[in-house]
């Protein structure tokens, strides 16, 4: 066989190859992928070698350029329509979700007054709270879809709220992590809860365990309050607001994207179904899409119902081996979950305030899974009981 006809056939595999391998990971890496109920393992596995896939694509792509030019076997605009077409595989796969679509704020969020954020918010508008050493922060749901995170410095700690929309799931971190600094950008979704990479040691986390698909690594949840904004300027007057606008090209891809959220979510909150076919529906112990407050303390997880706990506002209980406090605030609406160890000594408690206050003295706070949706907490958590 002549060399020409060799480096023909070298030129069309390669051009399959390419191909092949952008819209598999351009599926893999978007919603797409997850309609298709495609293997989470597969997105742990090839997202640490996406970098390098990605070059070897490029350099493929540059050889069919090449041997097209000695060769002539393309027109050239199906040449430039090739070149683009994986040029925009690779920048969608790499750059597009974490940089330009969804645009976390880990080490840039910007924060109002109560005053100011008073002014665009409703009093029902759903909000993500942290409190630390005296010291708020109230991230509005709405204004959280867009980037998923956002990071501050609260009560002298450096803490960063993530939200998943899919799973209804606003969960704080630490920004440390053993020592070393985080920077958590959005990667995807996997079984409808948000999947996150470190950007300074290349781990992917997912929100709901907090964990790497290997449980290897592990971040530091931090205690999360949920409720209606008249409850927070209430309670916290003197706290900040989570709100960033952009403006031009960017502000009008939020806006396009918040709609999008909007409609798409819609289905998914109210429907029977969830949005992505990849959760074990089978635990039909509560309803799919009630939403529950989660608790997960050395290795046991407990889910709370609103029902359950306007019953039972004060629950002593034990989960995990420990004292724990469990208060629903009505007058709120708002749930605050609580060691009950004061100096190593074990606390009954009768009375408590919104703050943790007792009669003998402050309780700190727990991290909790405020309004989870039953089906995502069931399928991470099988083992969970429920109502203590």
């Amino acid at each position: 066989m002549p060399d020409s006809r060799i480096n023909i056939m070298i030129m069309w595999v390669l051009i399959a190859i390419t191909l092949a391998a952008g819209a598999f990971s351009s599926v893999l890496f978007t919603e797409l992928g997850q309609f298709l109920n495609l293997p989470s393992t597969w997105l742990y596995a090839v997202y640490p070698n996406l970098g390098w896939a990605s070059v070897l694509v490029a350099i493929a792509a540059a050889c069919v350029v090449y041997l097209n030019s000695r060769y002539k076997l393309m027109d050239r605009r199906l040449v430039i329509g090739y070149v683009v077409v994986v040029a925009g595989m690779i920048f969608v796969t790499n750059y597009f979700v974490p940089e330009i679509w969804l645009r976390g704020h880990h080490h840039m969020a910007e924060f109002v007054s109560v005053p100011e954020a008073d002014a665009i918010l409703e009093d029902d508008a759903d909000v993500f709270v942290i409190e630390i050493n005296g010291e708020a922060r109230a991230y509005p749901r709405d204004w959280m879809m867009i980037p998923h995170i956002a990071g501050d410095t609260v009560g002298g700690e450096e803490v960063v709220m993530t939200y998943c929309a899919l799973s209804n799931l606003p969960l704080p971190f630490s920004s440390q992590i053993q020592g070393e600094e985080l920077h958590l950008k959005v990667v995807s979704q996997v079984h409808n809860n948000l999947v996150m990479v470190d950007e300074n040691s290349g781990e992917l986390y997912q929100q709901i365990t907090s964990s790497t698909p290997s449980g290897n690594s592990q971040l530091d949840p931090r205690a999360a309050q949920r409720m209606p904004w008249r409850s927070f300027k209430e309670i916290y007057p003197d706290g900040r607001v989570f709100h960033v606008v952009e403006s031009g090209l960017l502000g009008l891809l939020d806006k396009i994207t918040y709609a999008l959220f909007v409609s798409t979510l819609e289905g998914h909150y109210e429907g029977e179904k969830p949005l992505f076919p990849t959760l074990n529906m089978d635990d039909n112990r509560l309803p799919a899409k009630e939403k529950i407050w989660g608790v997960s303390i050395n290795g046991e997880q407990v889910a709370y119902t609103r029902t359950f706990l306007a019953q039972h506002q004060l629950l002593n209980t034990v989960v995990g081996g420990e004292p724990v406090l469990v208060a629903w605030f009505p007058e709120y609406e708002t749930l605050g979950v609580f060691s009950r160890k004061i100096s190593d000594d074990v606390i009954e408690v009768s009375n408590i305030d919104v703050h943790g206050v007792t009669d003998v003295g402050k309780l700190d706070r727990l991290p909790q899974y405020p309004h989870v949706f039953w089906m995502i907490w069931s399928h991470w958590y099988p083992k969970s009981g429920v109502n203590g």
